[in-house]
């Protein structure tokens, strides 16, 4: 029994150690350490595999050798998928023929087995809680001890009733071994997502000290209208020169009334304010007020439209506000013209809205800066267009998910809960 144990904690460690070895490099800011994810995971797995194969423990009798390699394998395959999948079946296959004996065909068909279903059960696992993950895994890997039981009765004429006892305490071993490593690694991500989500928060504290830069950015238009005025005071100029500087101080005071409308989204939020609004309609509107300003630089606007009833809770003028800041960042983003395309998509849970254009992209470190304070992909921007726009969809309820990739453009796309028909 000893040596059971001893055996049996060895597997685990091997199992746990490289998952929580790889989250210190994770936490500690180290995420380039490894060239991703999930080749992060394939070897991390592939070295649980090995070691639990290269030291198993007796279970219960001495004529019975068992090890845990099929969790990392399980774990492995839901999480990383095919690819994943397929290499960790790789490393176990060649590892079981290595060690020959009695049921290696029937060890490597039952891996085979579990590479090619499980993925298929990922998308399915990662929408699920934890709890129904973890019922999950206990299943597949019942399932997994099942067949090699009945493997064994069928090729070599096991007595399944002389070993069902061994084989049940076997369910529950591996099985809740693996659901402790299925919720090890849900809270992990858990932690990871807090982690973040209090950097982004400590981040954004940092919009206390951007008051410095706005009152920075209102100077210029400040400084304009003041020298005007003086102008206008000191010197008696014809009337259309009069109202000329008369149009250039209203324009520099809508400049500075946008600058402190912008700053305001933070001091004021809209929380109670949100009523019952269409999106469609709404989204017309922006773009019918974007057009010219597309046109006058050779962007062509491409709607798409989507189903009129389009419910959402929210407020029109931020939604219209977060609208123009990411349609006139499109529209930036192509000097020499192109085309941005805007698609209005309506499920039964989901409102959104995708805007892509054809611009000059954004590299995966820009990807991560997106709604920093100070961060910004113009020479003259000081990043309170994006900041207030993810500010916007965060008071809403809504989402923001961007893909880019540097040369080729940008996609960005709103997603809102949505509200029952009326």
């Amino acid at each position: 029994m000893e040596a059971m144990m001893t055996g049996m904690i060895n597997n685990i460690f091997f199992i746990i150690f490289p998952i929580i070895l790889y989250q210190m490099f994770a936490t500690a800011g180290q995420r380039n350490f490894f060239v991703s994810h999930r080749i992060t995971m394939t070897i991390l797995f592939s070295i649980s595999i090995i070691l639990c194969m290269v030291f198993p423990y007796q279970f219960l009798t001495e004529d019975y050798i068992f090890d845990l390699r099929q969790v990392p394998m399980i774990v492995g395959a839901l999480y990383g998928g095919p690819l994943v999948s397929a290499v960790l079946f790789i490393v176990s296959a060649v590892g079981r023929i290595a060690l020959g004996g009695d049921g290696m065909y029937i060890a490597i068909l039952n891996q085979l087995l579990v590479a090619a279903g499980v993925p298929f059960l990922g998308p399915i696992y990662r929408k699920v809680n934890r709890w129904w993950k973890a019922g999950l895994v206990f299943s597949i890997s019942i399932v997994s001890l099942l067949f090699n039981l009945f493997a064994g009765y069928f090729f070599f004429g096991d007595p399944i009733h002389d070993l069902i006892g061994i084989w049940l305490m076997l369910m529950l071993n591996q099985g809740g071994i693996i659901i402790l490593t299925a919720l090890l690694i849900e809270h992990l991500q858990k932690q990871e997502y807090l982690y973040n989500s209090l950097m982004r928060h400590e981040k954004m504290e940092t919009v206390s000290h951007f008051a410095a830069a706005v009152s920075h950015e209102l100077r210029n238009p400040l400084q304009s209208v003041k020298g005007f005025v003086q102008l206008l005071q000191q010197y008696d100029y014809p009337r259309a020169k009069q109202l000329e500087f008369q149009q250039t101080i209203l324009e520099e005071i809508k400049v500075a009334e946008d600058l402190i409308d912008d700053y305001l989204v933070y001091a004021k939020p809209i929380y109670g304010e949100l009523k019952r609004i269409e999106v469609e309609p709404e989204l017309s509107h922006v773009i019918k007020i974007m057009t010219p300003y597309a046109n006058a630089r050779n962007v062509e606007i491409l709607v798409q439209p989507g189903d009129s009833a389009s419910p959402i809770l929210g407020d029109s003028q931020k939604l219209h506000q977060a609208l123009v800041n990411v349609i006139r960042n499109g529209i930036e983003a192509m000097p020499d013209g192109g085309k941005l395309m805007v698609e209005l998509e309506t499920s039964a849970q989901s409102v959104c809205v995708h805007i892509e254009d054809e611009g000059v992209g954004m590299t995966k470190e820009q990807l991560k800066r997106l709604g920093e304070p100070y961060f910004s992909n113009k020479s003259k921007g000081t990043g309170l267009g994006l900041m207030v726009t993810y500010s916007i969809l965060n008071q809403m309820g809504g989402e923001i998910e961007v893909g880019s990739e540097a040369g080729k453009g940008t996609r960005f796309t709103f997603e809102f809960p949505k509200l029952p028909d009326a």
